[in-house]
């Protein structure tokens, strides 16, 4: 079986290789443009807007004939298996008022709208049940409409016996609603600052040809990972990860499937969680016996909607001993609330004793921060970078800030509509602890704190192996200076056109959630210069420093109790998918190279080039300056 397995990984690997070397350019053009044709119903083929439920009930069944029966109602296309009704014993006339509705998910709807199919079982205790009739009824596109408002529609239908279509058993009356799913009542475009999917996406907003030609993230190569490694159920992806970056040997922190208290430290330091997570240095503490700390690292979980029976806390706090004479950075202890509905707000805490439950703990917080991160970590960032895009794409005409910015909103909007949103069957939402709500209720949050007057903040003291803080003040430090330069040159013609900029100012505070209007309004040059600053500084370095760092993150995506109402057997399948899913995604991640800045075809400006390699050296250590990307359209 091991020989087999040796086999399977290595005609797999050869065959994504294969895929990933692919330097066709034309052939990915061609797969970019079937994307954007279905975009702008070139090839269509579906009439709603987000998904919807189809609830049919049964109002009443007349029989010329007794009949004992039950109903099987089935919706073409539906996500919802056909569901059963109660029988009925030797009915003529009966009334269904008091029986449940049934309800259907329809993700998607074809241009033939919806097909319902109704089947009048006939029950036999002696012999088989037997189909004795179906009645079909249709919803056109006239009643589906853009799917954004509730329709309902009667149907009082003959029942025909199948056997001879001239007989009429009897007749049915039933009503069908379609209404958007509940949580788009609430859609996320009407309760985030981002782009409204209903809208066409203006023509000048669309990827560039560098987005269409230069992209080497390949879909076909997430989808077969995804299948591939859920037929597999491994519980990890680090196998299918190439040789090259396969650094979590048992030297460098991996062993018998554990993971070491010096890699876990290494990963808070200086790991994908760091552009949106800060150490707090803390005076000296003690508690019991769990030994002394004075750094912590922590999260707030509360208040996001969860899948059922996943085992989450609603806040994390990582304790650490920094020894000031070497540097040394250890791991004592981790602190976490749950979700308990009892009201009980104590912290059960670990101490980092290599115990089997220190070890399991270690995971289970790898996994927690996988989908902080995840959630807001990644799509945060698109987010982030989107809602000033949309600003300055609303109301700059003349004015040459888009010379400095635009480069950097190169195919955001479209990228995001496309894979990154909060979708109801999306990646993070099978993948994650998170339910849809969940997403957008941590978006909503972290929003209302969102200001571009943020700036980097180091940790003071000097840690071995800490090299984030240094590459991040560098890289802000290099944009600062890009940026300044070019606002000396460009200074006059920007105030010339600076009623441009009092609009952008306005969208910004009308559109932000964060209460304090000040946060994001810009009143002065010095204000557009530290937004520019800003926007510049998360669309190059926060979302390549995310996404690149993710892969090496990989734990388990989703972890269940298993005392819940889910079963074993469900447990196994959605950890299994969330895990083959994370690896799908993570997998072509070394491999891309989406509009990188030190590219010779299309790189970046030569002057933030210079820049950037300027502060290569303190960079480097960190992140490689070769995946610094123009734009976070990946």
């Amino acid at each position: 079986m091991e020989f087999i397995n040796n086999k399977i990984n290595k005609v797999s690997r050869d065959f994504l290789l294969s895929l990933i070397n692919f330097s066709d350019k034309q052939a990915r053009k061609a797969t970019r443009k079937e994307l954007l044709d279905i975009y702008l119903d070139k090839k269509s083929n579906q009439l709603n807007l987000v998904p919807m439920i189809a609830t049919v009930k049964i109002i009443r069944t007349i029989f010329n004939d007794p009949i004992s029966f039950h109903i099987e109602v089935e919706v073409e296309g539906s996500n919802t298996t056909p569901q059963i009704s109660e029988s009925r014993i030797k009915s003529f006339n009966s009334c269904w008022i008091d029986d449940p509705k049934m309800e259907f998910l329809m993700e998607k709807i074809g241009n033939n709208g919806i097909v319902i199919n109704i089947k009048i079982i006939k029950e036999n205790k002696i012999l088989f049940n037997s189909t004795e009739s179906i009645v079909s009824v249709k919803i056109g596109k006239e009643i589906i409409g853009n799917s954004m408002e509730k329709k309902k529609v009667t149907f009082f239908k003959p029942i025909v016996d199948m056997m001879a279509s001239e007989k009429v058993l009897g007749k049915i009356e039933l009503e069908v609603t379609l209404e958007p799913i509940a949580k788009f009542g609430l859609r996320y475009w009407d309760r985030l600052p981002v782009f409204d999917p209903d809208l066409k996406i203006p023509k000048f907003a669309m990827p560039s040809d560098s987005f269409v030609h230069h992209d080497e993230f390949n879909e076909i190569i997430v989808a077969f990972v995804i299948v591939y490694w859920l037929l597999r159920g491994e519980k990890n992806s680090m196998e299918m990860l190439p040789p090259n970056i396969q650094t979590r040997s048992a030297e460098n922190g991996i062993y018998n499937k554990i993971v070491s208290d010096q890699l876990f430290t290494s990963r808070r330091l200086n790991g994908c969680n760091r552009p949106y997570n800060e150490f707090v240095r803390v005076e000296s503490c003690k508690e019991n016996n769990y030994g002394e700390w004075n750094y912590e690292l922590k999260l707030d979980l509360e208040g996001y909607e969860l899948k059922q029976d996943v085992w989450f806390p609603k806040a994390t706090c990582c304790r650490f001993k920094l020894d000031d004479e070497s540097g040394e950075f250890i791991i004592k202890s981790i602190a976490y609330q749950m979700n308990d509905n009892d009201g009980d707000d104590e912290w059960t805490v670990q101490q980092a004793d290599d115990s089997k439950e220190w070890n399991d703990l270690k995971v289970k917080y790898m996994m927690v921060e996988f989908n902080y991160n995840i959630n807001w970590g990644h799509v945060g960032v698109h987010f982030i970078v989107e809602m000033f895009n949309m600003a300055f794409y609303r109301n700059i005409i003349h004015n040459p800030i888009k010379q400095l910015l635009y480069p950097h909103f190169d195919g955001v909007i479209f990228n995001n509509w496309l894979v990154v949103r909060p979708m109801i069957d999306g990646v993070v939402t099978q993948a994650a602890a998170f339910t849809y709500e969940g997403q957008v209720q941590m978006l909503q949050k972290k929003f209302s704190q969102l200001t571009y007057k943020w700036k980097p903040s180091a940790i003071q003291d000097t840690i071995k192996g800490h090299v984030y803080d240094i590459a991040n003040q560098a890289i802000w430090d290099a944009i600062t200076e890009y940026v300044d330069e070019w606002f000396t040159e460009k200074k006059q013609e920007v105030l010339k056109y600076w009623n441009e900029i009092e609009l952008v100012s306005n969208d910004l505070v009308d559109h932000c959630l964060n209460p304090d209007k000040t946060a994001n309004q810009i009143k002065t040059i010095d204000d557009l210069r530290d937004c520019s600053i800003y926007i510049i500084y998360q669309a190059v370095f926060s979302h390549a420093y995310i996404h690149w760092k993710a892969w090496d993150e990989e734990a388990k995506a989703i972890i269940f109790n298993e005392d819940g109402a889910t079963t074993k057997q469900d447990i196994q399948y959605y950890e299994n998918l969330g895990n083959a899913i994370e690896a799908g995604v993570q997998y072509p991640s070394p491999y891309v190279r989406q509009y990188p800045i030190l590219d010779v075809e299309f790189g970046g400006p030569e002057s933030l080039q210079k820049k950037i390699w300027k502060y290569a050296h303190k960079i480097n250590p960190a992140i490689s300056i070769g995946s610094l990307i123009m734009s976070p359209n990946i």
